[in-house]
């Protein structure tokens, strides 16, 4: 640990890192909580999970905590991937604003040793790592995700999307040595942001496309491909499978467009504004190197194996600007998004290729000033001391970097001042009051046959029989309980109406009889026909049989990783050293 220390670049390494940390984390040194334009909504995503672990159920689809308790299935549509970190913290008694700031730093640290692990996995140039995380973690849509958005999910995504990038590098021109980085990658981005996954989808897809006839004419990279792609699926389907079951057979408010993606394209002349939204220009002004890198003739150097290496970076580094100014494109007015609007719906904002647009061009960014400053084996002053400054000897490429970090630190400041939301302090029984339990910004994940959505949360404490009288009931965790005590055909329950309810009634004698329950209910609550049935009625959340098959695929897929990763790595271990490469 002393040597790792004393290492001149891994001094430099932690410095910088230490900096932009700094930088970025700024607005959070506060014990108010930072506002964001989607924080209600997500703040109260952490406390029902928190319920839900606190009731031994951590894992719910149907969120208890919304509306009052009449459930709203956030976690169905939504994963949860990595809200358990600032939930957990709430268990053990953490307060609101702390546990989202802590959450909030979780994500910006790892956001930044993604980029900087995967550049130098792929130019092994310590240089280029550090250029790639400060630019990434410091662009303007990054931040503007955390302090102005409050949009979790994509924040998140952004710890994914450089392992994609090199996934797919790894998978061209490295005949996929690495499959892990393509499971991690896909996998991580799909359970944070899924409107996310799918542009990750096109990037890869399209960069496929583009390399066939290099992949198809390797067997081993195709199976590799496929069975990493088959894997991802079964890693994930317990989010993916249940989403479509529930698409399958009941209409949301998704299905309606409440915005036109027209009206929030951005002008052109406003790509590279500081205000949000914008890319800013930073991420543009520090690709310009790349037009004083030269290819050269792979025959013409002395190192056959090196100069590919370096013409595949070259390569992959203009793809992907390519691919990044693709995507900056995408979320501008200069496209018919009054045509396109009907195909890529989804998105609902064309800003959010942003989010591809600046990861994009910094991990180029990496690539470049990697190309630049060579790799760390190489030699060379890449690293900077006072006294190289001091007597002018310091290498071009150390002073870049400084002159990187300065303009993204400053970037980020521009960026703060312009567009922060201000401070709010959330007290821990903030979601206590039922009014605030219903802030589901468009309610995107309610049915359709909810048409009164205002009125859900007074609708969630009344229990409601076929003629019209209220029925006293409690809830008992994610169950309601109730004693029916007359003969009716149907009682309408205080639950939002999703595939997987189920009922039953106890009578004195202890006879259990099953309930049909559909989504008949008034204003889109769970109609129970108890046929003339009485006794103990209970009515709970019991997922479907496709929910539980899909839970045990990703379990069985997720111990099969595990197994073979750890089987790959003792077989290494046994290996001979200097007998890797004839594997």
């Amino acid at each position: 640990m002393k040597e790792y220390f004393k290492d001149r670049k891994n001094q430099i390494s932690i410095q910088v890192f230490v900096i932009t940390m700094i930088i970025a984390f700024a607005p959070l040194m506060t014990k108010y909580c930072v506002n964001g334009h989607d924080l209600e909504y997500h703040l109260l995503r952490i406390e029902s999970l928190k319920e839900g672990i606190l009731m031994g159920k951590p894992f719910l689809k149907i969120n208890v905590l919304f509306f009052g308790g009449a459930g709203y299935a956030s976690s169905m549509f939504y994963p949860d991937f990595l809200l358990y970190i600032p939930a957990l913290l709430r268990v053990i008694g953490v307060s609101i604003n702390a546990s989202y700031h802590t959450f909030v730093a979780v994500c910006i640290i790892l956001c930044y040793l993604s980029a900087y692990h995967c550049i130098k996995g792929m130019t092994g140039s310590s240089y280029g790592a550090m250029t790639a995380a400060v630019t990434l973690t410091l662009c303007q849509y990054h931040l503007d995700d955390i302090y102005v958005r409050g949009a979790v999910g994509e924040y998140a995504a952004f710890i994914f999307i450089p392992i994609i990038v090199y996934a797919v590098y790894n998978t061209i021109y490295e005949n996929m040595d690495k499959p892990q980085l393509f499971i991690l990658g896909y996998a991580g981005v799909i359970l944070c942001h899924t409107s996310t996954f799918v542009m990750c989808t096109v990037f890869g897809l399209a960069a496929f496309i583009i390399c066939f006839k290099k992949i198809l004419a390797n067997k081993r990279v195709i199976i590799k491909l496929l069975s990493s792609t088959l894997l991802t699926l079964l890693l994930t389907c317990f989010y993916w499978l249940p989403m479509l079951e529930q698409f399958m057979n009941t209409v949301f408010y998704v299905s309606t467009p409440w915005m036109d993606p027209k009206d929030e394209a951005v002008r052109f002349v406003n790509l590279f504004g500081s205000a949000f939204p914008g890319l800013g220009c930073i991420c543009i002004l520090i690709l310009i190197p790349r037009i004083f890198i030269k290819k050269r003739s792979v025959k013409s150097e002395k190192d056959p194996e090196k100069a590919l290496k370096r013409e595949s970076l070259i390569g992959y580094a203009d793809q992907i600007i390519a691919a990044g100014i693709l995507f900056t494109l995408l979320a501008c007015d200069l496209l018919p998004w009054d045509r396109l609007g009907r195909f890529a719906g989804f998105i609902q904002f064309p800003w959010r290729f942003f989010i591809m647009g600046s990861s994009l061009f910094s991990m180029a960014a990496g690539l470049i000033y990697a190309l630049i400053a060579g790799r760390d084996d190489e030699g060379g002053r890449t690293w900077i001391s006072v006294k190289d400054i001091y007597t002018g000897t310091v290498n071009a490429g150390a002073m870049a970097l400084v002159l990187i970090l300065v303009i993204n630190g400053i970037s980020a400041f521009g960026a703060y001042k312009s567009g922060l939301q201000g401070y709010y302090d959330y007290s821990d029984d903030y979601y206590s009051y039922k009014p605030f339990t219903a802030n589901v910004i468009a309610g995107e994940w309610l049915p359709v046959s909810v048409t009164e959505r205002d009125s859900l949360v007074d609708d969630s404490e009344k229990m409601v029989a076929d003629n019209g009288k209220d029925i006293p009931f409690t809830r008992v965790k994610n169950t309601i309980v109730s004693d029916i005590k007359e003969s009716m055909t149907y009682v309408d329950v205080p639950f939002i109406y999703y595939l997987g309810y189920g009922a039953g009634i106890v009578d004195g004698s202890g006879k259990v009889t099953a309930l049909y329950v559909t989504g008949e209910g008034r204003n889109g609550m769970c109609r129970v026909y108890t046929n003339g049935n009485t006794g103990r009625l209970t009515v709970s959340y019991y997922g479907t049989v496709l929910m539980h098959i899909s839970a045990y695929l990703s379990i069985t897929a997720a111990v099969f990783v595990i197994v073979v990763f750890v089987f790959v790595q003792k077989k290494r271990k046994e290996v001979p050293s200097g007998k890797e490469g004839n594997e």
